[in-house]
């Protein structure tokens, strides 16, 4: 869990370019300047909090938030980069909602798949 110090550094230097205290930054995403620090100093955050702070930084239901939020999740530890491609808003939201799926569920998800790959003819 290597990223966690990262999105504490992200927040803290983001805070700093923009001269933000701990409690202007609470204010700003709605979270409580106790769940700031906490990120400041590494510990690790749900990804709602993760939300919160993109929606705090870029905005609400923009691209922007939906990119920087899925940066933020890449460092909090809950996406993999894929830089070999770009992931598109549909691929990162079906990634958080599969995440808490139960085996028999993901298995079904994958078959599902197969069936959608299988009807537009690529296998």
């Amino acid at each position: 869990m290597e990223n966690q110090g990262k999105l504490g550094q992200w927040l803290e230097e983001r805070c700093h370019r923009e001269h933000l205290s701990l409690r202007q930054t609470a204010a700003r995403t709605g979270l409580s300047h106790t769940t700031i620090s906490d990120v400041f100093r590494g510990n690790h955050p749900s990804p709602e909090t993760i939300r919160k702070l993109a929606r705090g930084f870029a905005g609400d239901g923009t691209n922007e938030m939906l990119a920087l939020e899925d940066q933020l999740l890449i460092l909090g530890g809950y996406r993999t980069p894929r830089p070999e491609e770009k992931v598109s808003v549909a691929m990162a939201t079906l990634m958080d909602r599969v995440r808490g799926l139960s085996q028999p569920q993901l298995e079904m998800m994958v078959s599902f798949a197969g069936f959608l790959r299988e009807i537009e003819g690529e296998n």
